[in-house]
């Protein structure tokens, strides 16, 4: 390697403001394996942007970005596939001079991870916090009304860029035995019952760490230093249903 590319690969080290790969799990080529829509990718200063389709190969450190009908599934090296809504914005980086990074600017991004060996580390990073991956499905938002993690499967570490988080982690429980429909009629009234149970039973703690899990089927939402830890909402359920499904033929190859 030259003297020149050495130096390179050592300054946009330093400069990177992401995820980071240690460089044995970096490398790979950057793939749009499916894209509708306007798929577009810019270099790391945000300017020559083009658009970009299927089986295009990414320049590491470009932005790829999608517009108001656009989406794609991207191949990211031998880490993983990535799938970006519409309006979505992702600084990728999988070069084998240096480490990579992922860091999502906007948008909803979904991303299957494969499960990550030894001392291998993958970050994703936002504005709100660093999320520590080792194979795993996660939906990421960012966006002006919604900041959050939505687990699919696995378990993410999710560190503040800031401070402390004050984690408000809700627990609901779900048994509802003693309240078991009688007859048709009586629906109405059992579903009162319900609800008032489910106000008894629902618990709140709350907690002050710079780090915490996430575990499978939970979502965390966050407004600015203030978490609230839950199940998975409908709305979110249904997000990580229909990226699933645009992606299936990819997700498939995924060993998390």
């Amino acid at each position: 390697m030259s003297i020149a590319k050495l130096s390179a690969g050592i300054l946009l080290c330093l400069t990177g403001i992401a995820a980071a790969i240690p460089c044995s799990a970096a490398g790979g080529r950057i793939e749009i394996v499916k894209a509708e829509g306007a798929v577009a990718t810019s270099d790391a200063a945000g300017k020559k942007q083009k658009a970009v389709g299927v089986k295009a190969i990414l320049p590491s450190g470009n932005t790829l970005s999608t517009g108001p009908n656009g989406r794609a599934v991207v191949r990211v090296g031998s880490s993983g596939y990535i799938v970006l809504e519409k309006n979505s914005k992702i600084a990728i980086d999988n070069s084998q001079e240096k480490a990579g990074f992922l860091r999502q600017l906007t948008g909803l991004i979904y991303y299957a991870m494969n499960t990550l060996k030894g001392d291998q580390k993958l970050e994703v990073r936002t504005e709100a916090a660093t999320i520590g991956v080792r194979g795993t499905r996660f939906l990421v938002a960012v966006l002006p009304d919604r900041n959050e993690v939505d687990m699919r499967k696995g378990q993410v570490s999710i560190s503040s860029t800031d401070g402390e988080f004050e984690i408000h982690k809700k627990a609901e429980q779900d048994e509802f035995e003693a309240y078991k429909q009688e007859a048709q009629d009586a629906i109405a009234k059992e579903q009162r019952k319900f609800d008032e149970y489910k106000a008894r039973t629902e618990q709140e703690f709350i907690e002050y760490k710079r780090e915490f899990s996430l575990g499978a089927n939970r979502m965390a939402s966050f407004d600015g230093n203030q978490v609230e830890d839950r199940p998975l909402s409908a709305e979110s359920v249904k997000d990580l249903e229909n990226f699933e499904s645009y992606a299936d033929e990819w997700l498939k190859q995924v060993n998390d």
